[in-house]
């Protein structure tokens, strides 16, 4: 199993040469630089969460295909001790589970919330639906202006072309659940 940002650079520069798309129209689509996409492709660093849907987005493409490996007819998911990505200085850490599947339009991820972290997502494209489950501890998530709380057990769905943030306001870890459905192609 390669490195998350092996597997993330591997995977932009796949898809990148599959549209036959240079360096400077990828960063153009996603807002990211020609020299951070560079460092990407060549595994020099791991990119942030940010920066992961900002490629994402532009290239209209799932965020889990540029963290997936590839596909087997059956996966067992057992979490790493180390997360996939991570956001907020290492306070919001994403876990991949399932990466996204075009039978099932899906991919699923959890995402631990230390206390007092925050990420703050730039709108998905359009069709895209998140569905969240709070597994463990409680959390607010701001959809545009409106703000809601869930404790463990609790859930919501939502547009996801909208911003939205993730907020750990309790003093305990939080663990989420979620699931991304993106619209049929």
């Amino acid at each position: 199993m390669d490195s998350i940002h092996i597997r993330i650079g591997h995977n932009l520069q796949r898809i990148r040469k599959q549209r036959g798309l240079s360096l400077d129209k990828v960063a153009s689509a996603t807002h990211v630089s020609k020299g951070m996409l560079h460092q990407i492709e060549r595994g020099e660093v791991t990119p942030t969460v940010t920066t992961v849907w900002k490629i994402a987005t532009g290239l209209n493409i799932s965020f889990s295909s540029l963290l997936k490996e590839e596909n087997t007819a059956v996966s067992i998911v057992i979490p790493g001790l180390q997360p996939d990505i991570t956001e907020d200085e290492g306070r919001c850490k994403v876990y991949l589970l399932f990466p996204f599947d075009p039978q099932t339009l899906m991919e699923i991820f959890t995402i631990v919330l230390s206390p007092g972290a925050n990420y703050c997502s730039s709108p998905h494209n359009d069709g895209v639906l998140e569905y969240i489950t709070v597994q463990s501890g409680s959390f607010t998530i701001q959809v545009k202006e409106e703000i809601y709380s869930l404790g463990k057990g609790e859930a919501i769905r939502f547009t996801g072309n909208v911003p939205h943030c993730y907020k750990n306001v309790s003093a305990q870890e939080t663990t989420i659940q979620v699931i991304m459905h993106y619209p049929e192609a």
